[in-house]
């Protein structure tokens, strides 16, 4: 299984959820863009590589497999899924539950919201991502 991370952003978490083996994945999506929703799981199966990924019901999908998800209609997003042959990489917005060591922050959304895409692209760079790349990418982050 293909290691997954989490970043606290304050108004909530961007996960990215990592998969092998190919579809079927366990779970079910919704919403898009004809629909004026955010794409979202609707339904995950128990026991499915999605459950044992941390996927939950609810969770605004941001990316698939480094793609970004916002102007995709959810049949875009279906032959997105199909073209999938063997990982899945989601980068994921799961509502924040309190969670007091993030309280002081105040509204950390509104400061990191300019910085969505340097944040896509963090969460698409391949897991073999060196050190030295990270590092470029986090002097970027702090510019």
């Amino acid at each position: 299984m293909l290691p997954n991370c989490t970043r606290k952003m304050g108004t909530g978490d961007y996960i990215c959820i990592a998969m092998s083996g190919g579809a079927p994945w366990g779970f079910r999506l919704q919403g898009g863009k004809e629909q004026k929703q955010p794409l979202q799981i609707a339904k995950v199966r128990n026991k499915s590589k999605a459950a044992k990924a941390g996927l939950c019901e609810g969770d605004e999908v941001v990316s698939i497999n480094g793609k970004p998800c916002g102007d995709l209609t959810y049949a875009e997003v279906i032959v997105l899924m199909e073209s999938l042959t063997d990982v899945l990489q989601m980068l994921i917005k799961r509502k924040e539950a309190v969670d007091v060591h993030y309280h002081f922050l105040g509204n950390l959304h509104s400061f990191l919201e300019p910085h969505l895409p340097l944040l896509l692209l963090y969460f698409s760079l391949p897991l073999t991502t060196s050190a030295s790349q990270t590092q470029q990418l986090t002097s970027l982050a702090r510019d």
